[in-house]
């Protein structure tokens, strides 16, 4: 079975890396191949390895598609106008990088399709659009390359300092006409469009604009900034109109053969190829069977060539000369070195018991690598086990192909073997054109469909990787709280009998065993969560009467402080009252007193030790009440929110890729049967 990709006279990936190095933007698919005029016409160019766009593969002879088809993303790296010019925009999806799903099964691990096509860091516009000289400098450039290339529309003084909205629409579009292709359609919404144009020709400021820029360009507002956008658009134009003047352009490929330099790796093949253009056209014109002249002019090139390599293998040998004393050198530093760490190894203590800590740490992780390497070989065995059934249905396939083909043979012969009269001909040929014109109308069709069923499958693939990435958000937190924690028996079972492992393959297993799954995600696993919700719920009302008796403790202890308070006023009260009594019985009685005096002063500590433990107490018991009150409240909140939002998202998630699941099988079948039936 042959490749229909097998004729592009490239690979993608070559074509690509050569893009990559002559600089050529690669645009997002905002430009369809059906917007570019001429995409059915080869525009590749023997000289500078560029290759022409992918047709849309061509049925096999059973009229069925080639087998790959769907699989193969077409590329188209250049695309010829009606003028002749090559265009630099290319469109397709081959260059969209594959990155590794967040839970890879082992040796099988599911590509992600879902990727970027631009970078997402935003780049200020380091030119200074606001200055007088860098904007005269804009609209002298401009207009000289209008008025070289002759612009069509009307130009006026005011033209590029304060311009219309019609003026500037009119010089956009013949700018991006230039750069891109005349067949350019545009559409109603000029604002659109030109974000789109400029997104694709990767505009490096973008953010400069806003939604009144396109409307009102003449404004001091935007003006500016489109002035500055207007003239990168004419040095894009310039830089296209060279893009292929061997005199302007440094890319070898372009290059003469004769102006390259001798040491260009690629210099042998170029010669062996423009030895055999020469010739051949020698012999094709003039009918020469000797070409004297062109093999000594190769000869005379290989003798330069010979020379060159003499030359530098006498300067590389030289240089490795000189290399090998300095490596010389470099060991002998090297050997020393080595001696003085040795024998400070042997001054040291050998470091045995790191070894042995380090001994124990390996044994530990060994333990845990055999767990995770058989929970992988489980997976294996499930993708296995996938592998087999799609290798049965290509089996099957390729039989019903072989069966196909022998009927074609079979009906071939037999119309061979008919005697037909020219008009029977005539009619079985206007038939098989007839035929002919539904069968294109059909692969419009199915390349109509292929593209919906692309759309479908992008947007699987993300819905997958948003279901893998929530699904390893379920696994932290079921191990945060304890759910997917081992019991102490090993087995994977909770003390309610509800197994919350949700482990499983979405690129590997079928769709039954995935509604399988989510049958049992809504049943048992969400069940089981309502049920822990419950007790969560329980214990935290336990908490909230736990906290309740607190605050009645709190309320105790503070009446408690109280009565304790209104005992101390009581007591400096009667101090005063005792103080004054001694006071009178001192006024009265002199200094004999001392009994007296002694009864105060421990009255006194005893009331300031009194204050002092109440206060201490109360302000502990307030502090470790709030800071309960606020981790509980906390904790509360958290669990609440997360287990909700967690659950629901799976649950959509789920049923979202089901159903497209089933919509892409719907329309593969459907793709089918149409091409069955034709």
């Amino acid at each position: 079975m042959t490749d229909p990709t097998a004729t592009s006279s490239l690979p993608v990936a070559a074509a690509k890396k050569h893009n990559m190095r002559l600089g050529i933007p690669r645009p997002s698919t905002a430009f369809s191949t059906a917007q570019l005029p001429g995409n059915n016409q080869l525009a590749s160019r023997s000289g500078n390895g560029l290759i022409a766009p992918r047709q849309l593969p061509s049925a096999t002879q059973d009229g069925s598609a080639a087998p790959g088809q769907a699989s193969r993303r077409t590329t188209m790296i250049t695309s010829r106008g009606i003028d002749g010019r090559e265009s630099v925009m290319g469109v397709g999806r081959g260059d969209i990088r594959i990155r590794s799903s967040v839970f890879p099964a082992p040796g099988q691990g599911r590509p992600s399709l879902a990727s970027g096509m631009h970078p997402s860091s935003i780049v200020r516009d380091p030119r200074p659009v606001r200055d007088k000289a860098f904007q005269n400098s804009c609209v002298k450039t401009i207009g000289e390359y209008l008025a070289a290339v002759r612009y069509p529309g009307s130009m006026t003084p005011k033209t590029l300092v304060s311009p219309t909205a019609k003026e500037f629409h009119d010089i956009f579009r013949f700018l991006v006409n230039d750069v891109i292709n005349v067949g350019m359609v545009w559409g109603k919404k000029f604002d659109d469009d030109a974000n789109t144009v400029l997104k694709d020709l990767r505009y490096p400021s973008m953010e400069s604009f806003t939604k009144t820029s396109f409307t009102a360009p003449g404004s001091p507002q935007s003006w500016p900034n489109l002035l500055a956008m207007l003239n990168w658009l004419v040095e894009l134009c310039k830089a296209h109109d060279n893009w292929n003047d061997s005199d302007c352009t440094s890319d070898p490929v372009l290059m003469s053969w004769e102006d390259l330099p001798l040491d260009y790796p690629n210099l042998e093949d170029r010669l062996l190829w423009n030895f055999a253009c020469k010739t051949y056209d020698q012999w094709f014109n003039g009918a020469i069977e000797e070409f004297s002249e062109a093999e000594q002019e190769l000869e005379n090139i290989y003798g330069k060539l010979v020379t060159h390599y003499g030359l530098e293998l006498m300067c590389e040998s030289g240089r490795m000369m000189t290399t090998s004393s300095k490596e010389r050198e470099k060991l002998e530093m090297a050997v020393q070195k080595r001696d003085v760490e040795l024998h400070q190894l042997q001054a040291q203590e050998p470091p045995l018991k790191k070894i042995e800590d380090e001994y124990v740490q390996l044994m530990s992780d060994k333990t845990k690598f055999i767990a995770f390497i058989d929970l992988h070989r489980q997976k294996a065995e499930k993708t296995r086990q996938a592998i087999l059934k799609v290798r049965a249905g290509i089996s099957g396939q390729e039989e019903e192909l072989e069966s196909q083909r022998s009927d074609l043979a079979r009906i071939e012969s037999a119309v061979n073997a008919q005697n037909l009269s020219p008009d029977e001909v005539n009619k079985m040929n206007h038939d098989r054109d007839t035929l002919i014109r539904h069968l294109d109308e059909l692969r419009i069709k199915i390349a109509e469909v292929s593209q919906s069923s692309y759309d479908q499958e992008l947007m699987v693939t993300k819905c997958m990787d948003r279901f893998e990435s929530l699904h390893a958000d379920y696994t932290s937190f079921a191990h945060q709280i304890g759910l997917l924690s081992e019991p102490r028996d090993g087995s994977t079972v909770q003390p309610d009998d509800i197994n919350y492992h949700l482990d499983f393959d979405l690129g590997g297993e079928g769709l039954e065993d995935l509604r399988t799954i989510g049958s049992r995600m809504r049943t048992s696993v969400w069940q089981g969560l309502q049920a822990r919700r419950e007790t969560y719920r329980q214990r935290a009302l336990e908490l909230s009467n736990d906290a309740i008796t607190l605050d009645d403790i709190h309320d105790r202890i503070g009446q408690q402080v109280d009565r304790r308070k209104e005992e101390a006023a009581n007591l400096e009260v009667k101090l005063r009252m005792t103080h004054e009594k001694a006071e009178a019985a001192q006024t009265k009685l002199g200094l004999d007193n001392v009994n007296t005096n002694e009864i105060i002063v421990q009255l006194e500590t005893e009331v300031t030790n009194m204050l002092a433990a109440s206060q201490q107490g109360v302000l502990t018991v307030q502090s470790q009440l709030e800071s309960t009150r606020i981790a509980f409240k906390e904790l509360r909140h958290r669990s609440a929110l997360l287990k909700d939002a967690i659950t629901v998202q799976v649950g959509e998630h789920i049923d979202m890729i089901l159903k497209a699941k089933q919509h892409a099988l719907n329309s593969l079948r459907s793709i089918r049967a149409l091409a069955d039936a034709q």
